[in-house]
């Protein structure tokens, strides 16, 4: 007689630097874990390389049933490893809709890089297309790859605009 389960996603935290680690050490001894990845541009002794990291630095998904059939005691014990995360004394289930379409979107970025290092918080830069072309706006953040946040001033007032990065120079 076999018990039935249902598997659920888990979020996990791990040690900080040890994202790798703790996917190798939980993959040895036999978990099924999910590290979306991403390419990012970064800037190394003045040169500027592509680097695979994590999409989501200290965080990684692991699939587990209710603990019936797996044994979670090893997990919280496992070299990289911080801990589950909780709300309250439940640990985080993650809806599997939202396992598959953070993969489809891993997949679907392919060999294209994320640009971290280009712009900083408070960089000057000009804006190059549409109908702020010609001015000069300061950089705030990155919102994902397809955005990034400037701030304009109209009237006298600094307002938020959310543009593409390619809409963009350094000033």
């Amino acid at each position: 007689m076999s018990v039935e389960t249902d598997r659920n996603w888990f979020l996990l935290t791990s040690k900080p630097h040890k994202d790798e680690v703790a996917e190798f050490q939980l993959r040895n001894q036999g978990y099924d874990v999910y590290r979306p990845l991403a390419k990012r541009l970064r800037t190394q002794r003045g040169k500027v390389i592509t680097k695979i990291e994590s999409l989501f630095p200290r965080y990684m998904f692991i699939h587990l049933d209710d603990g019936v059939n797996d044994n979670w005691a090893p997990i919280r014990s496992t070299t990289g490893i911080s801990s589950f995360v909780r709300f309250g004394t439940e640990a985080a289930r993650v809806p599997e809709a939202l396992i598959i379409a953070l993969q489809q979107q891993e997949a679907m970025l392919g060999e294209r890089a994320i640009d971290l290092d280009r712009y900083h918080t408070g960089d000057k830069v000009v804006i190059t297309e549409g109908p702020f072309r010609g001015l000069e706006a300061i950089f705030e953040k990155y919102d994902g790859e397809e955005r990034v946040i400037v701030l304009l001033e109209i009237l006298y007032k600094q307002t938020k605009l959310a543009l593409s990065p390619a809409q963009l120079y350094a000033a």
